[in-house]
């Protein structure tokens, strides 16, 4: 077992109680999103997922932890939400393919690498939507968040033909410094 997934296994292995809160970039952006499925990547504990079953989508969370997916699928099945949950490393991009195309991808606190954020366009139906939040370096500089888990200015820019760019912000939302993108598949 890799030491990213021990920890994060580790992790949500020890927390008790609510799943992760919902991203205020989400809560504001979703009608953003086509309707229909949702892929949620890094999904972690799925307070994502659950929040976008509950708005209607059907939607498929990836992470690499188990534990977290264990407490989605729980919440899952005592609120009657149908959310499919798989496991793997989002490094291993060659995992992707196997996992279809959706109406929409969502990401929050998770920096893609440039090689998974190529992939992602494959992973979407014509006009999908591509929407991702996460934390930029201010997070690093104001709060000592590590500088390697921190989106660059305008880092997802021009990186994919494939994608036409709808928006882009850099925010502090809840004393926290994110970085907001929405992509459509053209």
């Amino acid at each position: 077992m890799s030491s990213v997934r021990e920890k994060w296994n580790s992790r949500y292995a020890d927390k008790s109680g609510e799943l992760s809160s919902v991203p205020v970039a989400l809560q504001l952006g979703w009608p953003l999103l086509r309707p229909g499925s949702v892929l949620d990547l890094a999904s972690g504990d799925g307070g994502s997922a659950v929040f976008l079953a509950r708005q209607g989508f059907a939607v498929t969370a990836v992470d690499i932890a188990e534990e977290g997916l264990k407490r989605l699928d729980a919440c899952a099945q005592a609120e009657q939400l149908s959310i499919r949950t798989v496991q793997f490393d989002l490094d291993a991009t060659d995992s992707l393919a196997g996992l279809g195309q959706y109406d929409n991808i969502v990401i929050n606190r998770f920096r893609p690498t440039p090689a998974l954020f190529l992939c992602l366009p494959a992973l979407l139906h014509e006009q999908g939507r591509l929407m991702l939040n996460s934390f930029n370096l201010q997070q690093h500089k104001d709060k000592g968040f590590s500088e390697r888990f921190c989106l660059k200015p305008q880092e997802y820019l021009g990186l994919s033909a494939d994608l036409s760019l709808q928006y882009y912000r850099s925010e502090q939302r809840d004393g926290d410094f994110m970085d907001e993108y929405l992509f459509i598949k053209t």
